[in-house]
């Protein structure tokens, strides 16, 4: 007796899943037309004027979590440095295109390369050398190491007080004029080590 109940109960139950999953599978493929994306609070107009823009949902704005990462490119020693932080206050809640705008108001050498609700890269470019290199030059006829700041400007950083350039040859002399650029500290010893040996 039990079992002539439970089959047409369970018969039921598959057919009333199978019309409920069709039914939504058919729904969630259909296409909005105007009439419905007006009730939601978007203008038809808006949307026939600048079809490339993307209706964007909460998870594509910026949050206070979202980092900032930005390449610079240094075009003098050709080397990519990436700096991260959190986002500023005033960002928070921009779209891509807010953020883009923002950006192109207040930086006008920075590029957005990708946007996300968790991480924003921007792009930079800068003619000098980053600021990983040490200059050996002349301070006051003395050899001198100087830093790269973050413009490309020579930093002061230490002064070889018992090795004028005035005892080095003319060719070397003509070097330490100019600047000789070197990449890591292993590299600035080696330099060193030739003009005070």
């Amino acid at each position: 007796m039990k079992k002539d109940k439970v089959l047409p109960v369970f018969f039921f139950s598959l057919t009333l899943f199978l019309v409920s999953f069709i039914f939504g599978y058919q729904l969630m493929n259909k296409k909005l037309n105007p009439k419905d994306i007006s009730k939601i609070g978007i203008k038809e107009k808006d949307i026939l004027e600048h079809p490339e823009k993307e209706i964007l949902g909460e998870g594509n704005r910026i949050s206070p979590n979202t980092f900032i990462e930005e390449r610079i490119h240094y075009m003098a020693c050709d080397h990519i440095i990436t700096k991260t932080n959190l986002v500023e206050d005033n960002m928070v809640n921009m779209t891509k295109e807010e953020f883009t705008e923002y950006i192109q108001a207040n930086y006008p050498n920075k590029k957005v390369i990708s946007f996300s609700s968790s991480k924003v890269t921007l792009g930079t470019t800068k003619n000098h050398l980053c600021e990983n290199h040490y200059i050996v030059g002349e301070k006051d006829g003395l050899i001198a190491i100087f830093k790269v700041g973050e413009n490309g400007e020579r930093i002061l950083d230490n002064v070889l007080v018992d090795y004028p350039i005035s005892l080095l040859m003319d060719i070397d002399q003509e070097k330490i004029m100019n600047g000789i650029v070197v990449d890591n500290e292993d590299e600035l010893s080696e330099i060193l080590e030739n003009f005070i040996s």
